[in-house]
């Protein structure tokens, strides 16, 4: 396996067992991790609104909209008009929203800490320091590819055709 494919299947891993560790040992009860994810959200940002939400964690509007009634709901998250502009609605969170945020938030510490007490001392640095790269680079803006990775099926049909492939 090429260092290419090697460093795709060690990524996907790291992705998926990060995921599971969140999902398992952080959020629970009537929260999903995309909840809690938004409950963060709303309790660092100056004025958070439903825009601001679905923007910062990079889900649609009707995605961020379903999560903010669900968790307006279960007493989370209230909302309330703009003095200033009554067509805005500002989301805040609640007593029982700040408590949640703070329970989980210290699960998810204490999970990571978990993690990082099994990385060797002599090896924490240099993880860190590899850790950090990686995000660096996951943050860039690329620009999209010349040609999809995944062609339509109509054009996979046209290379099969022209290459005889079956």
């Amino acid at each position: 396996m090429g260092n290419k494919a090697q460093f795709g299947k060690v990524l996907l891993s790291v992705a998926r067992a990060v995921e599971r560790l969140q999902r398992n040992e952080i959020c629970c009860g009537d929260l999903t991790l995309q909840q809690f994810d938004t409950l963060k959200r709303i309790s660092t940002a100056d004025r958070s609104t439903l825009g601001s939400v679905a923007q910062e964690l990079e889900i649609d509007l009707s995605t961020a909209s379903r999560n903010l009634t669900r968790l307006e709901k279960q007493g989370y998250v209230s909302k309330v008009r703009d003095e200033a502009d009554a067509r805005t609605v500002i989301l805040r969170l609640t007593t029982k929203g700040n408590r949640a945020l703070s329970t989980l938030s210290c699960d998810e510490r204490d999970a990571f800490a978990a993690v990082y007490d099994r990385i060797s001392a002599a090896r924490r640095a240099e993880v860190i320091a590899g850790l950090n790269v990686l995000a660096e680079v996951l943050e860039e803006t690329q620009a999209p590819a010349a040609e999809p990775c995944c062609p339509t099926p109509d054009v996979r049909t046209t290379r099969r055709l022209r290459t005889g492939a079956s």
